[in-house]
């Protein structure tokens, strides 16, 4: 038999659960018909630079706070069964997971709608920051695509 350790609804830390655990933990309703995930990767792009890691630091009481008003908010206003919200600390190089939301709602357009909510609300309002390094190991620092030093 399969132990599913506890997986909470909001995360901010340096553990990474991943959508296969989530999924593994969630017992979905019967009247669910639809699961929308969002994952956030860093990346390496010409218009962000050449970027190495990613290096994420939060107020993490803060950030639980924020996120499970935000969790509340899309559950009430969008009538979603479940909204699970996660997002990493510490180093995450490029190409691995750091931010993951899931919706779990009675139809695709509520649970589409709720999920990127939770992703937009989250990047605005959460108090996460990431520096970005560079390959030239140098840096800057930014709270959701805002540029705050660097």
């Amino acid at each position: 038999m399969n132990v599913i350790k506890y997986v909470p609804k909001i995360y901010v830390g340096v553990e990474w659960f991943g959508f296969e655990r989530i999924l593994e933990s969630l017992e979905i309703p019967p009247e669910c018909g639809a699961l929308a995930t969002f994952t956030g990767i860093p990346r390496r792009a010409p218009e962000d630079g050449d970027v190495e890691y990613l290096e994420y630091e939060a107020y993490p009481e803060m950030a639980l706070k924020v996120m499970g008003r935000i969790r509340e908010d899309a559950i009430k206003k969008y009538g979603v069964k479940e909204l699970i919200i996660h997002h990493r600390t510490g180093v995450v190089p490029v190409g691995e997971p750091s931010f993951l939301v899931v919706a779990l709602g009675g139809h695709r357009e509520e649970t589409f709608l709720a999920l990127r909510y939770a992703v937009d609300r989250t990047k605005e309002e959460a108090p996460i920051w990431k520096k970005e390094v560079f390959r030239d190991r140098s840096s800057r620092w930014k709270r959701g695509d805002e540029i705050v030093k660097g």
